[in-house]
């Protein structure tokens, strides 16, 4: 087997508890025939909601296709069912539907349907799934859409005026098979023990990107391979006629979740995917997975360990094949709980509710729909809070990435309807940390204006935060949108930036992020261009970190098999900008090894890196990258830390533990000799045996760790989130108003 650390909550922001109170009544709506991608999701959301709701489904009345499949062989019993013609009174026999069962909500699927609901008078709530993309302008008259993958938020013009959320297609997981029973499958479709089984599903048309795959299992000529395609439609004749030696077309299959698990590889050939169900489903079965990089699969990649490979290019994913079938066969275990039908439900019922609650509030009514029970820090009936995060962020440090992420979440905590997206370097490291939904850029956003610019159009946040990053002409196509706009610097240059009168005249609010030992206050000038713009306030945070809560904390360090107050903690952080250092984690991890060969102490040494090799000395534990909460978690109850001279180092500081920061870029002397004057932090060389000899000498030395404590207790060092949440809800209401 081959690991996966889990994704948790990697597509979408957290949620609350699904409403409690009366039942709804939902509609949902699918006039298309067959049993593809987007009828399943249907069929899986009415599934799912039906527990706590009424549900009805309405098809049209030849819901089969000419293969015999329809989404009523796999529909739930107690889920009521309306049929309406094909073609002709369609939309005034839905109309009769709708006036009859009277839904509160009517969810369509598809262009067909959405059109019709969208041209009906009615009383009930329209939300729609964009299941494809944005083809027809009857989804502009929804009060809501739901965005089944990141790529399609950007795409919501500026002029929608109903809200958008992201609820990415269910997956209901497949149980193992039995050995016996996945080896009469490679039977039935003619591959033997010791052939290399490829699947390939969907339906057979052009978009589907079949003819790609056929060309280029011909091309990479594996030995004692096999190809078996498994769906029916259009282009079936031509691709059977293009198929070679070795390639058999199964057709429709209603076991096909059992297929999966008889290949060896499977393969998403397509042009235009917006979401990858089948990519999802084949994660689930454990088969390693390849893609061409289109819409959908290229926003799942970012999370799970899918090989991507150009649209239409034969030979690079001829040698994909080449690649895999050389590595043989293997299963991989992914955490997809993040698709589950529970997170399905809970989403699109929070939307529900917000779309009815939003609804009663404009017309005044007392209808008897109570809101979902939930936090609303920015007031009962305000629209949920846009906030836009734009980081710089790149393959090097990711600082600035990680602390607008520990502020959105708290941020979601706080008022989980909030809308949180990020603008996110697509190289950027720990980028598959961020669990909202991110905008790519080609650089890090400072230096992708023409990217961001179009973000600012289409989103229009009620809040934007540039945390080191921006350029004047995005600051004021935000304020064109009317948003309220932070600015977050840590280093003299960037602060020196924001004090500009061109971006005072445009800024909010400025944080300062980093104590006043660092920072040394405001400056007379400072001050003196406060007095002449009172409108730009300014806020000076220690540092911003995710509060580490007891009853986790013990239970993740237990996890670990880690005492409080029994380890040592080796932080590199990543490669930044101006580092001094080629491999941070490499001196790290050999200082570690010195130190823990001197000392026997247990060790832990945060990587930052996705893998890491096996670990020959049970007294040091190397970690890959873990998530911002974990990371305090093991900083607050460490017996000492060492560290760079960034966050990390004041993070241990407001932990109150004892610390050797070490210079790893050209920033971190000043704050470092600063912090050393003080008492507060030793610091080395940057070679292992400097760094493990300052190390071992602080761990025998229990007067200088405790005078250490004392004197970081006397700065009263305080993490400032709960603040900065409270500020960018504040200036959301701002905006609102």
């Amino acid at each position: 087997m081959v690991p996966v650390p889990p994704s948790v909550e990697s597509l979408v922001p957290p949620v609350a508890a699904p409403a409690t109170g009366r039942r709804l009544r939902v509609m949902n709506v699918i006039l298309s025939r067959g049993f593809a991608g987007s009828e399943r999701a249907a069929v899986e959301a009415c599934a799912a909601l039906s527990q706590r709701h009424d549900v009805a489904l309405v098809v049209r009345s030849d819901h089969r296709d000419g293969s015999g499949a329809s989404l009523l062989d796999e529909l739930e019993p107690g889920i009521q069912v309306f049929e309406v013609p094909p073609r002709w009174r369609t939309q005034h026999r839905l109309a009769e539907i709708i006036d009859q069962w009277r839904p509160d909500i009517i969810h369509t699927h598809l262009r067909r349907g959405t059109r019709y609901v969208a041209r009906i008078k009615r009383t009930a709530r329209h939300v729609s799934t964009l299941h494809l993309h944005l083809n027809g302008p009857h989804y502009l008259r929804t009060d809501a859409l739901f965005c089944i993958s990141e790529w399609q938020l950007a795409t919501v013009p500026s002029s929608y005026h109903g809200k958008t959320y992201l609820v990415p297609n269910s997956l209901v997981s497949h149980p193992r098979l039995p050995p016996e029973r996945t080896r009469q499958l490679r039977a039935e479709l003619g591959a033997g023990d010791d052939d290399f089984l490829i699947g390939g599903v969907g339906r057979l048309v052009p978009r589907k990107g079949f003819d790609l795959l056929l060309q280029a299992f011909a091309q990479a000529q594996l030995p004692q391979a096999r190809l078996v395609i498994v769906g029916d439609g259009s282009e079936r004749g031509s691709l059977q006629r293009l198929a070679g030696d070795g390639v058999r077309f199964a057709g429709f299959r209603r076991d096909v979740k059992d297929l999966y698990q008889a290949f060896d590889l499977f393969v998403c050939p397509s042009r235009y995917e917006p979401f990858g169900r089948v990519i999802a489903e084949a994660l689930d079965s454990g088969v390693p997975v390849i893609a061409c990089e289109s819409q959908g699969p290229r926003d799942i990649a970012r999370r799970y360990p899918i090989d991507l490979v150009p649209i239409d290019d034969v030979a690079k994913m001829a040698a994909a094949l080449r690649r895999h079938h050389a590595a043989g066969r293997r299963r991989i275990e992914s955490d997809l709980s993040e698709f589950s039908l529970e997170q399905t439900a809970a989403r699109m019922e929070q939307a529900y509710w917000a779309v009815l609650s939003a609804a009663a509030a404009a017309t005044g009514s007392e209808s008897g729909f109570a809101a979902a029970p939930r936090v609303m820090a920015a007031g009962a009936n305000a629209p949920p809070a846009r906030v836009l995060f734009s980081p710089v962020s790149g393959p090097g440090g990711a600082g600035e990435l990680m602390r607008c992420l520990i502020i959105a979440r708290e941020l979601a905590q706080a008022d989980p309807t909030a809308d949180i997206r990020f603008l996110v370097n697509r190289h950027a490291v720990f980028r598959e940390s961020v669990n909202f939904p991110i905008i790519d850029c080609d650089a890090s956003p400072t230096r992708s204006t023409p990217q961001v610019l179009a973000t600012i159009e289409s989103f229009r946040p009620d809040v934007m935060v540039f945390d080191n990053s921006g350029r004047t002409s995005q600051l004021r196509a935000a304020k064109r949108v009317g948003a309220r706009l932070v600015f977050s610097s840590r280093s003299p240059k960037l602060r020196w930036k924001a004090f500009r009168i061109k971006w005072m005249r445009l800024l909010d609010e400025h944080w300062i992020v980093f104590p006043t030992f660092v920072t040394g206050g405001l400056s007379r000038v400072e001050r003196l261009k406060l007095r002449i713009m009172p409108h730009c306030g300014v806020r000076q945070f220690d540092t911003l970190l995710t509060p580490a809560e007891p009853e986790p904390r013990a239970a993740w360090l237990a996890r670990q098999g880690l005492q409080p107050g029994a380890y040592v903690v080796f932080v590199p952080g990543g490669r930044g900008e101006a580092t001094r250092v080629a491999e941070p984690a490499a001196l790290f991890i050999a200082a570690a090894r010195e130190f823990v060969a001197a000392t026997g102490q247990r060790t832990v040494v945060l990587t930052g890196r996705k893998t890491i090799a096996e670990q020959g000395d049970a007294r040091l534990t190397l970690l890959p990258r873990v998530e911002p909460d974990e990371v305090q978690y093991l900083l607050s109850e460490a017996l000492l830390v060492v560290s760079n001279g960034g966050s990390t180092m004041i993070h241990v500081l407001a932990h109150g533990r004892p610390i050797i920061a070490i210079p790893l870029a050209g920033d971190q002397d000043r704050r470092i000799r600063r912090a050393v004057r003080l008492q507060i932090a030793a610091t080395a060389a940057r070679t292992p045996t400097a760094i493990a000899q300052t190390a071992a000498t602080l761990l025998h030395d229990p007067v200088r760790r405790a005078t250490m404590v004392r004197c970081t207790a006397e700065l009263g060092i305080a993490n400032g989130v709960g603040e900065a949440v409270a500020a960018l809800l504040a200036l959301a209401r701002r905006r609102s108003g």
